[in-house]
C-alpha cells in the first residue's frame, strides 16, 4: 500500500514538474488561449492574457453544432471566420503552443484543435470548474508567487486551494514526509482534467538558468502590433496598460470577487 502510494506521487510529481519545466519558456513566447464564451472563462482569460503573451479567442457550441468564434482585441471582441481559424489565417503571428479550456464532458469539437501545420504544443483542461481551472492554468503558465496570491484574492480562494503544491512559494520545499501525511498525492486530483494532445520536446535548463528572476511586466501603454488580421478595431497582445479599467487594477474590489459557488 505505502509502494503504491510512494509510486503515485512520484507519477503527480513528474507530471507538475514536466508542467513547470515546459512553462518556462510560456513567459517571452505567444500562447492561444481558448475558453468557452461564459463570464466566468472569459475573466479567467482576460486575467492570463494581461500577464502573458496571448491569443484569447471565446468559442460558443450552437445546439445545431454550428461554432461561433470571438478573438480579443484588446478593447472588445471581434470576429474570427471558422475557416480562417482552421487555416490558421487568424493571425499575423502564429502561437507557440495553445491551451483549450472545454466544458465538463464536453468535449470541444475537433475543429479547434489547433492543427499541427500552425501549432505544435497543445493542451487541454477538461473542466470550467474555477478551482481546479485556476490550479492547472497557472501551473501550465509557471505562475509566480505574486501571481498566485494574486489569483487567490481576486477569486476569492484561498491560495493553498489553487496551488496545493505550493509551487513557487516559500513553502514549496516541504519535506516529503509533510506532503504524504494527508494520505494522497497533493493536488494529484486536479490531474484527471489535464490533457496533452501534442507537446514538443522540451530541452532541460542548464544551471546557470536557475534561479533567473522574473520577466517584467510589459510598460504600460506599450504599442504592439495587431495579433488578428481581420481585427476591427486595432488588436494588441494583452499588456498591463492595455485592458479595460475594471480589469486592470491589481487591487481587486470585494464587488469583482466571483464567489466559491461558481467554481
Amino acid at each position: 500500500m505505502k509502494n503504491r502510494r510512494w509510486m503515485k506521487w512520484v507519477a503527480c510529481t513528474v507530471c507538475v514538474c514536466g508542467l513547470a519545466l515546459s512553462a518556462q519558456a510560456r513567459k517571452k513566447e505567444i500562447t492561444l488561449v481558448l475558453v468557452p464564451r461564459e463570464d466566468a472563462t472569459k475573466q479567467l482569460g482576460l486575467d492570463i492574457a494581461n500577464r502573458y503573451p496571448t491569443l484569447l479567442v471565446g468559442y460558443r457550441v450552437a445546439p445545431n453544432g454550428s461554432l461561433s468564434l470571438h478573438g480579443w482585441a484588446g478593447t472588445k471582441w471581434v470576429n474570427i471566420a471558422l475557416d480562417d481559424y482552421v487555416a490558421g489565417n487568424f493571425f499575423k503571428k502564429g502561437p507557440d503552443s495553445a491551451l483549450i479550456v472545454e466544458k465538463d464532458g464536453v468535449p470541444v469539437p475537433e475543429k479547434l484543435v489547433p492543427p499541427v501545420d500552425w501549432c505544435m504544443d497543445v493542451s487541454k483542461i477538461t473542466t470550467t470548474r474555477l478551482r481546479p481551472l485556476i490550479h492547472l492554468t497557472g501551473q501550465y503558465f509557471d505562475f509566480s508567487h505574486k501571481d498566485w496570491k494574486w489569483f487567490a484574492k481576486r477569486y476569492g480562494m484561498e491560495i493553498d486551494a489553487i496551488n496545493p503544491e505550493g509551487l513557487n512559494t516559500a513553502w514549496y520545499h516541504k519535506r516529503l514526509n509533510e506532503h504524504l501525511k494527508s494520505g494522497k498525492p497533493v493536488g494529484s486530483d486536479d490531474l484527471q482534467y489535464w490533457v496533452s494532445i501534442r507537446q514538443t520536446v522540451i530541452a532541460e535548463p542548464s544551471v546557470a538558468g536557475e534561479g533567473a528572476p522574473e520577466a517584467a511586466e510589459p510598460d504600460a501603454g506599450q504599442a504592439v502590433d495587431d495579433p488578428f488580421t481581420n481585427a476591427v478595431p486595432p488588436a494588441v497582445v494583452m499588456g498591463a496598460g492595455d485592458v479595460p479599467e475594471e480589469h486592470a487594477d491589481d487591487e481587486v474590489e470585494k464587488e469583482e470577487t466571483i464567489p466559491n459557488g461558481m467554481e
